[in-house]
């Protein structure tokens, strides 16, 4: 969008005067005039009394509401002007014409300030043609006219440069104010990212650890030691705890600023610029492995039209969040040796992915949660098109959640 420029707003910016003045003035207007127009409506028998109400009337009207709506007092003056001359009396003009000249001046465009300008001119001109009818030397009135013409266009002027101002000051404040909330915006969208990248990058790998140790020590205390098993959740501890190590300090880069924010490899979410094609089938059984290794018992339940579908790097994205996500949550509320089942099957007009365990009894359960990884991940799908939903089934003792995604050639 091109900005006005400075001389373009002059002119063709209309302003409205103070409400102060506005007031002012027409309260001068009714007492300047009461009484000429008490004396005119009591002698309208008289010859020419009504040409004389007339103008008494339209020169009040046109001062009255000059500052209110200065178009309709230029039409009013412009019809005085006429009916002033046919009255024989243009006492009344000297006063109400440079006061109009000066708002309409100050407030409407520069069309109308030319147009009303060339009807004083030629007001004036009559004037001057009517008063060498009289015997008169027509120059006290061309001269008067034109001082008062010059007089009231440059106050005019004056009084638009400061209107022009104020409003250019207001433009500005108000367009200081919209970049603040811009700015606020922005740091709370920000704000929220990196409360997202923290939860998905951070927690996930913490709740696998503890789960995962969890798991050890009830093991232990049930003699249940088995040193393979110890082994394997050992090194899957140590990795894990290396990756959420490096997470952390990622989002502190974030944070600092310097550069250096790109996720890691292994990470729940893909690499930046990482676009190599992963079928569905790796990416679920990567999200089982983690509950496979702090005890949980998973199932598949990846459908042949699925195991090899390949989503696009959007879609990509989004699955290994969801995963993420709902890996954690099995984690946290499932307890021991949760049953969960993690599948893919063809839907309607996509392809859906779905993980159900079970929930501990006694234990906090879902509804304990912040739900800032559903709530992130729900408002994320619904940008990409998707749908996401995450309920308790069976009669509250397991929860689903699902990932709803439109087939990757329609999106292509």
């Amino acid at each position: 969008m091109r900005l006005k420029s400075s001389r373009e707003g002059f002119w063709k910016e209309t302003h409205a005067l103070p409400r102060a003045i506005a007031i002012t003035v027409s309260c001068f207007a009714i007492l300047f005039n009461l009484d000429d127009l008490v004396g005119a409506s009591r002698g309208l028998g008289a010859p020419g009394a009504v040409v004389e109400l007339v103008r008494l009337l339209l020169c009040a009207l046109a001062l009255g509401v000059v500052c209110w709506s200065p178009r309709i007092a230029a039409f009013l003056l412009w019809g005085a002007i006429p009916v002033s001359i046919a009255a024989n009396n243009i006492a009344l003009l000297t006063v109400v014409g440079p006061i109009v000249c000066v708002v309409v001046t100050a407030t409407a465009t520069l069309p109308f300030v030319a147009l009303n300008t060339a009807l004083l001119v030629s007001g004036a001109t009559a004037m001057a043609i009517k008063w060498a009818q009289w015997s008169h030397d027509p120059s006290a009135i061309l001269w008067t006219g034109a001082f008062l013409l010059v007089a009231s266009t440059a106050l005019g002027l004056v009084l638009r440069a400061v209107l022009n101002a104020r409003s250019e000051r207001r433009r500005q404040e108000q367009r200081i104010a919209d970049i603040q909330k811009q700015v606020e915006q922005a740091a709370e969208h920000e704000r929220q990212r990196l409360a997202h990248d923290m939860h998905d990058y951070v927690a996930h790998e913490l709740t696998l650890i503890v789960a995962g140790l969890a798991g050890a020590r009830a093991r232990r205390n049930a003699s249940q030691q088995s040193p393979e098993q110890d082994v394997d959740l050992l090194g899957s501890v140590e990795q894990t705890s290396r990756k959420a190590l490096d997470e952390l300090r990622r989002v502190l880069r974030l944070l600092n600023d310097d550069g250096e924010s790109e996720p890691i490899a292994g990470s729940p979410l893909p690499i930046s610029g990482d676009h190599r094609a992963v079928p569905v089938a790796t990416l679920i059984k990567d999200a089982a492995q983690d509950l496979q290794v702090i005890g949980d018992h998973v199932h598949l339940a990846i459908s042949a039209d699925t195991a090899e579908l390949l989503p696009t790097a959007q879609q990509r994205t989004l699955l290994q969040r969801f995963l993420s996500e709902a890996v954690t949550n099995a984690a946290k509320h499932g307890g021991l040796g949760a049953r969960v089942t993690i599948g893919s099957a063809t839907v309607p007009n996509g392809w859906q992915v779905s993980l159900r365990n079970t929930i501990e009894m006694g234990a906090a359960g879902p509804e304990a949660s912040t739900g800032l990884g559903i709530r992130g991940l729900q408002k994320e799908a619904e940008e990409a098109q998707c749908v996401v939903s995450a309920h308790p089934v069976g009669q509250q003792h397991e929860w689903l959640m699902t990932l709803t995604l439109p087939d990757p050639a329609s999106t292509s």
